[in-house]
């Protein structure tokens, strides 16, 4: 596993990480979001929290999709563990990570396969919710994604690799800026 990879790899799971992030300080926990349901403001709002829900979504998919599928490599979770010529410790872990954080991504495969990478008549013309998971085991995903990324930049790059944190910084300056121009 050379160090490229890893930190392009590395990169795709922060950047999931950051657009469930911003959907989430946008809209579970942002301290003005009835400044976002204002009527001038709700569709364009209720819009916008679709699209980074489908979004980071098909992101985390993404990320489990198969090593190797129709003859090209995926930059995946699968890919980074058995691609890379772990030590057993670092192996064990990696594998306890991946298992965990299939178990969540496993619950979102059907609406990727059906809703967002496909539009599947029947499951639209149902109304059927897909991808839906206990309240927390999207944290708990991230946080599981972010030791493996962690371990993985550890083993092969000598470093660690840490989440961007500013996102919910990004979003309380937007609402700020937002928040004045309404007054």
């Amino acid at each position: 596993m050379d160090e490229e990879t890893v930190n392009i790899f590395c990169d795709h799971c922060d950047w999931a990480h950051q657009s469930w992030l911003m959907r989430k300080y946008l809209y579970d926990e942002n301290p003005e979001k009835e400044a976002i349901k204002h009527a001038h403001h709700a569709y364009f709002f209720s819009r916008l929290e679709k699209i980074l829900q489908e979004y980071w979504m098909h992101e985390v998919s993404k990320l489990h999709d198969p090593a190797r599928q129709n003859g090209f490599d995926n930059l995946s979770v699968e890919y980074i563990f058995s691609s890379g010529n772990w030590s057993q410790k670092v192996r064990g872990k990696l594998e306890v990570l991946k298992e965990n954080m299939n178990k969540f991504a496993r619950k979102l495969k059907p609406a990727r396969n059906k809703l967002l990478s496909h539009k599947d008549k029947s499951v639209i013309l149902s109304g059927a919710t897909l991808g839906c998971f206990d309240e927390g085991e999207d944290t708990l995903y991230f946080e599981a994604l972010g030791e493996f990324a962690n371990e993985v930049h550890q083993a092969v790059v000598g470093t660690p690799y840490m989440f961007d944190d500013l996102t919910q910084n990004d979003v309380a300056v937007f609402m700020s800026t937002f928040t004045r121009g309404l007054a």
